[in-house]
């Protein structure tokens, strides 16, 4: 069985392939996504919730769907949604420590950039 990502255009909600839960299929509203990361083939999306949802794809399948969406790509193993950019604080170490207080590394290449992104984000 070949598993697809959708997004309808205007959509806030991504519709997930199969994954081994009792819930089977489920729809994630975008909004509630703070990042993916990566885990060998598999990703693992981390919820707002504190729930974090096992999916069968890689992350770059999710990459180039999700950085249309107000995704960044912040290391080679983790989405950050921009929206919770405003809530996180970027620590001296290099790494982005989360609205749960969890860390998560962020690649040296994307240091400026993020940091770009933050700060314009501040300024709206």
């Amino acid at each position: 069985m070949t598993a697809t990502v959708g997004l309808a255009v205007g959509e806030s909600v991504v519709h997930l392939p199969r994954f081994q839960t009792k819930r089977g299929e489920r729809a994630i509203d975008l909004k509630q996504i703070v990042y993916l990361s990566a885990q060998s083939n598999y990703t693992i999306f981390h919820l707002i919730t504190g729930e974090e949802v096992l999916t069968t794809l890689s992350l770059s399948s999710y990459a180039s769907l999700l950085e249309t969406r107000g995704f960044i790509r912040i290391h080679k193993s983790s989405l950050l949604n921009r929206h919770y950019l405003g809530k996180c604080r970027l620590i001296r170490s290099g790494e982005l420590m989360l609205p749960n207080g969890k860390v998560i590394e962020v690649a040296r290449r994307k240091r400026s950039s993020l940091k770009k992104i933050a700060n314009e984000n501040d300024a709206k």
